[in-house]
């Protein structure tokens, strides 16, 4: 494929609302350097990184005229130097996923086992990933409580099916919401006293390990409840306020508390990729883990699919239909 070829691209050119700075531009196609491979695009997802990263806010900062979008799904059709044959269908992370074509690193791509659709495929790279990192760097057992903040989001509700897949049990903070049952009991962090709410729903088990994407009087609600070796993962600051821990806490209950990006930590365990996609997949497949689809949009309508993924309810995402080709 010709690097003078045109193809498509949602770009924007500064940092704002999605919906006011993106536009869909003929651009010239990229080609792959070393150690990558193109992509024909064919699905993409909107997640929260995507408008964080659109806004300027994300921990990667965009290089104007930027494309966006930041996972996606397609079909490797160029990179004569990668493990990965022409004709793989991949699902990767990598900046620049909202566009026909798009180069990235061989070693960031997953091979996509065959009856995965589109959409599921399109939403591998991140949330399945990172929920599975997060149970693993939790080091919880079966039999074991592992709490989860924002229980109701998306990466909580994967962590949670994998956890229950291994036979721990999960115990939810989240503000009540009438009418959303979720597949786990949830607990209100910041109603009453945490731990007596805890010790209710675990029959007066302490929790082993915490998942946590919120921080602030969230998280310092859950650890009174903690039992004495348990671990805490954050990997989010949806509250960024100051937490008082007394070292006395750390020491003498032997916690770990660990920092999480899902970047290093797939650097760190590149050597496990394949054995976890593989896992992954299953799950996918068998329908242990669920990704809900809101809604699907073409990519020259990703004004409105930006707009509507603002309005989706956590657990479910909006899709960016690129092409239907296979």
């Amino acid at each position: 494929m010709g690097t003078a070829e045109m193809s498509r691209a949602v770009r924007f050119e500064r940092s704002g609302e999605p919906a006011d700075v993106l536009s869909v531009d003929e651009v010239r196609a990229p080609g792959p350097g070393p150690g990558e491979v193109l992509v024909a695009m064919q699905a993409s997802v909107v997640q929260p990184a995507d408008s964080m990263f659109i806004r300027g806010q994300y921990r990667i900062r965009p290089a104007f005229p930027q494309v966006a979008g930041l996972e996606g799904t397609g079909i490797v059709v160029e990179g004569s130097d990668s493990q990965i044959p022409i004709g793989t269908r991949v699902a990767f992370r990598h900046p620049g996923a909202w566009a026909d074509l798009v180069a990235v690193p061989a070693s960031r791509c997953f091979p996509v086992p065959e009856g995965i659709p589109i959409e599921i495929a399109a939403q591998f790279a991140l949330n399945p990933l990172t929920a599975w990192a997060l149970v693993d760097e939790a080091s919880v057992h079966a039999e074991d409580w592992v709490g989860i903040t924002a229980a109701r989001s998306a990466i909580a509700r994967i962590a949670a099916a994998i956890a229950q897949h291994r036979g721990v049990r999960v115990l939810g903070f989240a503000r009540p919401l009438v009418g959303e049952p979720l597949p786990y009991p949830v607990v209100d962090p910041l109603e009453g006293t945490t731990v007596d709410a805890v010790h209710a729903r675990t029959d007066g088990a302490q929790l082993g390990g915490v998942l946590d994407s919120v921080g602030g009087a969230v998280l310092a609600a859950t650890l009174p409840a903690m039992r004495v070796g348990a671990t805490i993962v954050s990997y989010g600051v949806l509250d960024d306020a100051p937490i008082p821990v007394r070292n006395s806490d750390l020491i003498y209950r032997n916690l770990t508390w660990k920092g999480f990006g899902i970047d290093h930590w797939l650097a760190a365990n590149a050597f496990r990729g394949e054995a976890i996609a593989a896992e992954l997949w299953a799950l996918l497949s068998d329908h242990t883990i669920e990704l809900p689809v809101a809604a699907v949009y073409d990519l020259d309508a990703i004004g409105p699919a930006v707009r509507a993924a603002a309005l989706t309810p956590p657990g479910s995402k909006i899709i960016i239909r690129i092409s239907t080709s296979s």
